[in-house]
């Protein structure tokens, strides 16, 4: 999301009391992970991901997520389909074609963030 410049028509999204957004420690470490190697930080501004992700901890309900059974080809995966079956989640957003090519874990549908915005319009 925050490569593809979508992070402000999501926020506008979730701003509706429609949404609830989950998140969980592991996520948030993965954001901050992710944007800071080497080959992904020239695509980021720091300042960017720092808001991002205080509009995540302010705005989302946080679930802790321990046991991690494998379910998806990518197992470094799998904490992302363990919370959104923790969260009792109705969509889980993600441009992981290991997670995309998914279109379902229970009965949480898993889609890009263009697929959700164009859902929403």
């Amino acid at each position: 999301m925050l490569i593809g410049k979508r992070t402000n028509l999501l926020r506008q999204v979730f701003a509706s009391p429609r949404y609830e957004l989950a998140i969980s420690e592991a996520l948030i470490d993965e954001i901050l992970t992710v944007t800071a190697r080497p080959k992904f930080a020239q695509y980021f501004d720091a300042e960017d991901v720092k808001d991002f992700v205080g509009f995540l901890r302010e705005n989302a309900i946080r679930f802790k997520v321990n046991s991690i059974p494998q379910r998806c080809r990518d197992p470094k995966d799998d904490f992302l389909l363990e919370l959104a079956i923790v969260a009792d989640a109705d969509i889980l957003l993600s441009g992981d074609a290991d997670l995309t090519d998914m279109k379902q874990i229970g009965h949480c549908r898993i889609m890009t963030a263009s697929e959700f915005l164009k859902s929403n319009n």
